[in-house]
């Protein structure tokens, strides 16, 4: 992320069900989460608060959408919608981060995965990949895989600048520190205190942006 962003960093050793849970906790009105498969989420959701709908490729959501071919939906259509690990699925990621933008009434929150962390160097250093089989060449075509390499200052740099082009304020950046549960908890003191560059310990972020 630029130098220049006013967005409030937050380093967190909780996963990313846990943290979008807890910022929606007090939150009311309609919420869609694009690319639900299991609805993880909803499990932790006060439904009697908020109005949760599901949308995914497969069948046994909702709603049935396909992020590449544009979302169905009016301007506006959800209070709040919610994308965890899903745009470094499609092609067309810009576009489907506008999609997404557009139907957002209040509040879109999106995570994308740090493919520059240390342990995903780690891995491919001795073992020759990152540690997901989502880039891996098979015989024939694995259906549900990366597009795109998301790296820290990348991902940073293009939620901040689409975020600005389609009316969002970047409003808080949880940064998903990786590891077993202590060495979560250094890499939780190492990022606060500045000891090591920024993102090197970071699985995930995730972004929240609103609409003012």
């Amino acid at each position: 992320m630029g130098d220049g962003s006013r967005a409030r960093r937050v380093y967190t050793v909780r996963g990313k069900y846990r943290v979008v849970a807890e910022l929606l906790r007090q939150a009311e009105g309609t919420l869609l989460d694009v690319g639900a498969r299991d609805r993880h989420l909803a499990a932790r959701l006060d439904q009697h608060r908020l109005e949760y709908h599901s949308a995914d490729l497969g069948e046994g959501c909702d709603y049935r959408v396909n992020l590449e071919e544009g979302l169905e939906f009016p301007d506006g259509a959800f209070d709040y919608v919610v994308a965890l690990d899903v745009l470094e699925h499609v092609e067309h990621i810009h576009r489907a981060f506008h999609e997404l933008a557009r139907i957002t009434r209040r509040c879109l929150i999106i995570a994308l995965p740090n493919l520059s962390a240390l342990s995903r160097r780690w891995s491919f250093l001795w073992r020759g990949h990152l540690g997901t089989k989502k880039y891996d060449l098979y015989p024939e075509h694995q259906g549900d895989r990366h597009r795109w390499l998301t790296v820290y200052p990348q991902i940073n740099a293009f939620v901040e600048e689409n975020a600005a082009r389609t009316g969002l304020v970047l409003e808080q950046v949880f940064e998903e520190l990786q590891g077993r549960r202590v060495a979560r908890v250094l890499g939780y003191v190492a990022a606060r205190s500045g000891l090591l560059p920024r993102g090197l310990l970071t699985e995930r972020c995730i972004y929240v942006l609103v609409r003012r």
